[in-house]
């Protein structure tokens, strides 16, 4: 019996000898301990987006390129322009008027030495056009051309909205039309800086995209919400950037003005907010619709401008036009999870019964 039980008591201390060698092999290295604190997990990472809506800062359209206004301001604005990147202006003059016309161009001169892009012409004025003053109003856009081509014009207009300004008897819309293509082929020849273009009034869309725009670059128009006489939503003014874009495509045409209302900001509505929401809303279509490219009316006035007379911005100012792309978010830098462990690890032994 004394030999079985030490024969017994050398089994069990053999069993807990090798018990303790398992458990101590099962004891992670302080060493790898330290790798595993290292180790980035494979798994795909989560790019967390933490930029509030609405805190990024707001950017300007592209196609927001500037604006129809005056030679008057050249002057004192250009720099504001193109610091917020708006880098044409357009002007035309009345043909019989040499004064404005000669100084249009020193406008132009001044406005290249400063970088900005001149979309420069003549136009009637609101001088009835008849067919006996119509080879002057010729003879002044191909003067005009002559000019343009040797001072650096950008793009030039051969009229603006000449359809309003004739006779209706010896000058029709169709004839007026084919005299315009005509002097636009004459034109091309003529001037090679850039488009040579025209702006037709908004009623005469259809008939121009009947005719074709001939040997003209591009057919813009100006295109309000509202007017004198008209209550608001009268006028289809999406109708009519959609048939510009129907009849030309979108590299064959652009608003050379656009704005709520081309009788004044507060026939519109008194409310600056109002007017600022009514800016973003053409904007929106504008873009959506394709077209590239559009000139805000106007720069400074109590009617229209986007300054006022004492100084003063108009809330479309910032609200608008410098607020007129899609609000982009940053995102911040991949980051993956990493494993963490404590320097020591207690092992509980499993116990068995």
């Amino acid at each position: 019996m004394r030999y079985i039980a030490i024969i017994i008591l050398l089994v069990l201390c053999l069993t807990l000898l090798l018990l303790a060698g398992s458990v101590e092999n099962t004891v992670i290295p302080e060493t790898t301990i330290g790798n595993l604190e290292n180790q980035e997990n494979t798994e795909e990472p989560i790019i967390v987006d933490t930029e509030e809506p609405g805190t990024a800062n707001p950017q300007k359209w592209s196609g927001l390129t500037g604006f129809t206004t005056s030679y008057v301001y050249i002057e004192n604005y250009v720099d504001t322009w193109l610091a917020n990147g708006f880098t044409e202006w357009r002007d035309l003059r009345n043909y019989t008027n040499t004064t404005q016309v000669n100084a249009s161009k020193a406008a132009v001169i001044a406005g290249n030495a400063k970088g900005l892009k001149c979309i420069w012409g003549v136009s009637s004025g609101g001088t009835t056009i008849t067919s006996t003053n119509w080879p002057n109003f010729r003879a002044a856009i191909l003067s005009a051309a002559t000019w343009a081509q040797a001072n650096g014009v950008y793009e030039f207009q051969i009229g603006n909205e000449e359809e309003w300004h004739i006779d209706e008897t010896t000058m029709t819309v169709a004839k007026l039309i084919t005299n315009l293509k005509s002097v636009a082929t004459d034109v091309k020849a003529i001037f090679t800086n850039g488009n040579v273009s025209y702006s037709c009034g908004r009623s005469f869309i259809s008939n121009w995209a009947t005719a074709g725009k001939g040997d003209l670059d591009i057919l813009a128009s100006n295109i309000y919400i509202m007017g004198e006489g008209h209550p608001l939503g009268d006028i289809d003014w999406e109708g009519e950037i959609d048939s510009l874009i129907t009849a030309f495509g979108v590299n064959g045409t652009y608003l050379s003005e656009f704005a709520p209302s081309y009788t004044s900001l507060e026939y519109y509505s008194t409310d600056e907010a109002v007017q600022a929401a009514a800016v973003t809303e053409m904007l929106d279509y504008i873009k959506a619709s394709g077209m590239t490219r559009a000139l805000y009316y106007e720069w400074e006035g109590d009617d229209f401008g986007v300054v006022k007379d004492d100084g003063t911005y108009r809330l479309l100012w910032n609200q608008a036009l410098l607020n007129s792309e899609s609000v982009k978010f940053a995102t911040v830098p991949t980051k993956t999870a990493t494993i963490s462990l404590p320097n020591t690890i207690a092992l509980i032994p499993r116990i068995t019964r």
